[in-house]
């Protein structure tokens, strides 16, 4: 049976939905390689159920007949849950489900008293939306039934996570779910409770696989999560970096309480143990307004010939910023009174400092000192130095943190611990940046990292 074939043809069929359901089929070596993920150890002895959420052509039970298939002829049910009919019926019409019961349904809302030894795939990656900005075309009925269903459910949500969610639900004492995901939850606060829900039910393992799996299909940096429905083992955590078809341990621990999961190097723990201050330490940090909120406020003008008014002010971007510079020009076409700045945002009443994103891979932030205090829009944020530190020993100027965030250290250490997991910075990234002093700078210099 030439499944991977049909991966191609499949492909083509539904290139164009493909998106807006999230749809990206699974290289064979991934597959392959999740496959010998599984402990065989583990497996129920009689009655073996598995499950392939989301399964398309059922890829990985394929794969596991194709690596496992002693494991596989031993179960007494493979279940495939797929939501897109033309899959399902393609699926059939090709007999590609051999001894595999494909199920037409949303896993999402499935229906089902099974509970399985093995849960193996490949979930859908997006936030759900009908609105243009948003991949994965869900109705709001559908979206208000997830968030009531789903407890991991939080802020824009990726589907994924109600994936992962479902998954460990369905699982039996002692069962395993197996799943390539992208790395975002293991950094994004829009996770946090997906992160604790883990470590409350077993033992988490998270295999690093880098941002290559689906190119050039989709640059996302994926990760293979694997789960172990476990009573006893909670609060297990591994994290692991995949090499050469196999894995090297980076950490381990028993006492994970669903916080967020770093990376490390010599360089990145040399700065934790010199650092005293974290920039969340120093500084409130705020966003600036979103596109809708600055289209729909009622004292914003869209303008393209506003230059040459003296009482308008040009509403700022991520354009406008530059390591170390502000360019104060008109770049966004969207202008307000400068005694009317402080309805969008108080703090734009002062000079502090504005921070660009950073973009995946890059590891460089563009930091500046906004001193006209200008309006701002998307995403820049704004830090605003907190008034407790007088007497803290913090001694650097904001001037002197601007020159440190683009500094090569801050390029360094945010390569190594944050690796290129998210396309930009969140707050909670921002917030555990280091502030080093120059009398620390001068000790990690002396390290020679």
């Amino acid at each position: 049976m030439e499944v991977d074939v049909h991966v191609e043809r499949v492909g083509y069929k539904l290139k164009y939905d493909r998106k807006a359901q999230g749809i990206f089929f699974t290289p064979r070596w991934v597959v392959d390689f999740m496959v010998n993920l599984i402990e065989e150890e583990r497996l129920n002895a009689e009655d073996l159920k598995i499950l392939e959420p989301a399964c398309g052509i059922c890829q990985f039970l394929h794969g596991m007949r194709r690596n496992k298939r002693h494991i596989f002829a031993r179960a007494s049910r493979r279940v495939g849950v797929e939501i897109n009919g033309e899959i399902v019926k393609y699926v059939y019409e090709h007999g590609l489900n051999g001894d595999i019961e494909v199920v037409l349904q949303d896993y999402l809302l499935w229906e089902t008293h099974e509970r399985f030894d093995l849960i193996i795939g490949n979930p859908p990656y997006g936030i759900p939306s009908l609105t243009k900005h948003y991949a994965i075309k869900v109705d709001n009925r559908t979206k208000q039934r997830y968030r009531a269903i789903y407890e991991t459910w939080y802020g824009k949500y990726n589907v994924y996570g109600a994936f992962i969610e479902r998954s460990v639900k369905l699982l039996k004492e002692g069962g395993q779910m197996i799943l390539i995901v992208p790395a975002t939850f293991m950094l994004l606060d829009e996770f946090k409770k997906l992160r604790k829900f883990l470590s409350r039910n077993g033992r988490t393992e998270i295999i690093y696989m880098g941002s290559d799996v689906f190119k050039p299909e989709a640059n996302i940096t994926t990760v293979a999560l694997k789960f172990i429905k476990s009573s006893e083992e909670k609060g297990y955590l591994l994290l692991y970096d995949y090499e050469n078809g196999g894995t090297k341990l980076l950490l381990k621990s028993t006492g994970w309480n669903g916080e967020i999961v770093l990376f490390f190097t010599e360089f990145s723990k040399t700065v934790d143990k010199i650092c005293r201050f974290r920039l969340g330490d120093v500084y409130d940090i705020r966003i600036s307004p979103r596109t809708p909120e600055i289209k729909n406020h009622p004292n914003v003008v869209k303008c393209e010939g506003c230059a040459g008014s003296e009482s308008l002010l040009p509403i700022l971007n991520s354009r406008n910023l530059k390591a170390g510079e502000v360019v104060y020009e008109p770049k966004t076409g969207y202008w307000i009174e400068g005694g009317k700045k402080t309805r969008l945002r108080k703090f734009f009443d002062r000079p502090h400092i504005v921070v660009g994103l950073g973009f995946k891979g890059d590891g460089r932030l563009a930091a500046a000192y906004d001193h006209k205090a200008y309006p701002w829009m998307g995403d820049v944020y704004h830090l605003l130095r907190k008034r407790t530190l007088v007497n803290m020993g913090f001694g650097l100027r904001d001037e002197e943190v601007v020159d440190f965030l683009n500094s090569e250290i801050v390029g360094r250490y945010v390569k190594d611990v944050f690796r290129d997991i998210t396309y930009h910075f969140n707050i909670t990234q921002l917030k555990l940046l280091p502030l080093l002093t120059e009398s620390e700078v001068a000790k990690l210099k002396e390290t020679q990292l």
